[in-house]
């Protein structure tokens, strides 16, 4: 018994230390940069390849400035979006993600795409490193 409660311990702090420095205010700035305009699962999407990066090193949606200037149910969908990442990984483990745009410079090159979320001009391709 006192094993497994050292090891659901240790457990609980290698997460949150792997997460420590995206509070969830930072991760809906984050989201809300980079899909604001996108459909609701391509904003999960979003929350769970930060959370499989863990850190916001690279994600310019943090300081996008368009962020200002968005309603409050972009920022509603995007606090859901963050909360509901938490629950299951719908990006099969990505840990980068871009637009076509991206996928045709070879920004990806190397990497593995794990699952492609929206469809037309919205979506959004999720590729591990």
């Amino acid at each position: 018994m006192k094993r497994s409660w050292l090891i659901l311990s240790v457990s609980l702090c290698l997460c949150s230390s792997l997460h420590a420095g995206i509070t969830p205010k930072l991760a809906k700035r984050a989201i809300v940069g980079e899909a604001a305009g996108a459909p609701y699962i391509v904003k999960v999407g979003i929350g769970c390849a930060i959370r499989n990066r863990g850190t916001l090193h690279g994600v310019y949606g943090v300081n996008a400035k368009h962020n200002a200037t968005e309603p409050d149910w972009v920022w509603n969908d995007a606090g859901r979006a963050w909360r509901e990442s938490a629950l299951k990984d719908i990006t099969n483990g990505a840990d980068h993600f871009g637009n076509a745009d991206d996928v045709r410079k070879g920004t990806f090159e190397g990497m593995t795409l794990t699952v492609v979320l929206g469809t037309g001009k919205n979506a959004t391709y999720f590729f591990k490193a």
